[in-house]
């Protein structure tokens, strides 16, 4: 490993961790401590759809049906502690939640911005605590939320938010550049903090597409990204810091809680060029996984449970319909533009303790790699090889927690544990 020094600006400087090329595998056999989720189980473990999953301190796992338009509390031996929320358009109620963020001590904080317009808040024992309201120009959120690192009253945002565009005058990002932000949830009213600035790319504009001699557009919201364009990963990290991947390299970025630059962590692994072949055969992977989410969740029959009734009814889609959403999709994809290279980086996150998972892009380019564990000190711990599922959340003592799904299309939540020696 070797160290370097790069000038940020002129003021700052920042070290640069240039890990080793050759990879240190890991064994991935997690042990599993419980697994809750069956249609033939208790009430409270036939889920819906598990859209969010998270941690408290005590190693309780929080678990956001969206479905059901609840939060389900269990213990670190599988058994329920509690429910928070339930379907509604009044205080503390739900009414399309879609991310969870859950605090060291208990305090739960789930996005309902789509229709509920708001970010509602919960204290440790469950009870609502108040609604934070969000400005009228947010449509949602894509990506997820996770508590600040540094134990502010706010969440720090991965990936991107949904605006419409034309009511964001005066606060547009700087050419070039992405916020990576924090969202400040102490007020009556949500406020957007930029942490730091990160790489963009160029902007693709409104889109607009034809499905069944119908044009359709974009509009005045934010504009997509391209196909193949490196998302904005980022993690929360002790002290209020975060950790972020914002382009194409294998260049994984620390900065502390004022958003000054710390160290950039590398490996050399390098960004492969768009050619015809891989682009034809990432729009089969894409159309191909869009078509499996609409039959799993709605393209055969399935049985969930109404969380406004408590009874179990059998949901599906059209099949015409499922064609026709997927045609649609067809040719928004084909509508998008390109970007020159394959990223190396598919998803970051963090641990309560400063650890950085890193998925890698598999040898074909367009499967799941490695994943490789860093600190935020920049040593390299080694690599889960491909084929290790991501963890959907990381708690205290290496508990991790799996969202699964069978082939009859019903969830459960699998919560394992890394060996004692990996937890060092």
């Amino acid at each position: 490993m070797s160290i370097l020094f790069f000038a940020a600006v002129p003021s700052t400087a920042q070290e640069i961790v240039e890990l080793p090329a050759e990879d240190l595998w890991l064994d991935p056999g997690f042990e599993e401590v419980y697994s809750v989720g069956s249609l033939d189980g208790p009430e409270w473990q036939q889920f819906g759809e598990v859209f969010d999953v998270a941690f408290d301190g005590a190693g309780n796992v929080y678990l956001l049906d969206i479905h059901a338009s609840r939060v389900t509390v269990v213990d670190r031996e599988g058994g329920l502690l509690r429910t928070i929320g339930r379907p509604g358009d009044g205080p503390g109620e739900f009414n399309h939640p879609t991310q969870l963020a859950v605090t060291e001590d208990g305090r739960v904080v789930v996005a309902d911005v789509a229709r509920h317009r708001a970010f509602q808040l919960y204290s440790s024992n469950g009870e609502f605590d108040r609604s934070v309201r969000v400005g009228d120009d947010l449509l949602g959120v894509d990506g997820r939320i996770y508590p600040d690192g540094g134990g502010q009253d706010a969440v720090v945002l991965s990936g991107r938010m949904i605006s419409i565009e034309s009511m964001r005058l005066g606060e547009e990002d700087p050419p070039g550049t992405r916020a990576v932000v924090r969202l400040a949830l102490d007020a009556d009213r949500v406020v957007r903090e930029t942490i730091t600035r990160a790489w963009a790319p160029p902007s693709t504009g409104t889109i607009t597409f034809s499905v069944a001699g119908h044009e359709i557009t974009t509009g005045d919201q934010t504009p997509p990204p391209r196909t193949f364009d490196p998302g904005l990963f980022v993690g929360p990290l002790p002290g209020g810091g975060v950790a972020f991947s914002d382009s194409s390299a294998y260049a994984i970025r620390i900065v502390d809680a004022d958003g000054a630059p710390v160290r950039i962590l590398t490996r050399p692994l390098h960004a492969q060029p768009v050619t015809d072949r891989i682009l034809e055969a990432e729009l089969a992977r894409q159309l191909e996984e869009y078509a499996a989410d609409a039959a799993s969740s709605g393209g055969r029959s399935r049985v969930v449970v109404d969380g406004r009734t408590g009874e179990r009814v059998e949901a599906s889609l059209d099949d015409m319909m499922r064609e026709g959403a997927v045609r649609s999709r067809r040719a928004y994809l084909e509508a998008l533009p390109v970007a020159d290279a394959v990223p190396v980086v598919l998803d970051l996150r963090t641990t309560r303790d400063g650890r950085i998972w890193v998925r890698r892009r598999g040898e074909d380019l367009l499967s799941d790699g490695p994943i490789d564990v860093l600190t935020m000190d920049g040593r390299y711990l080694g690599s889960y090889p491909a084929g290790t599922a991501m963890p959907d959340a990381f708690g205290p003592a290496g508990f991790l927690a799996f969202v699964e799904t069978d082939e009859f299309g019903v969830q459960s939540v699998v919560v394992k544990q890394l060996a004692a020696d990996a937890r060092r």
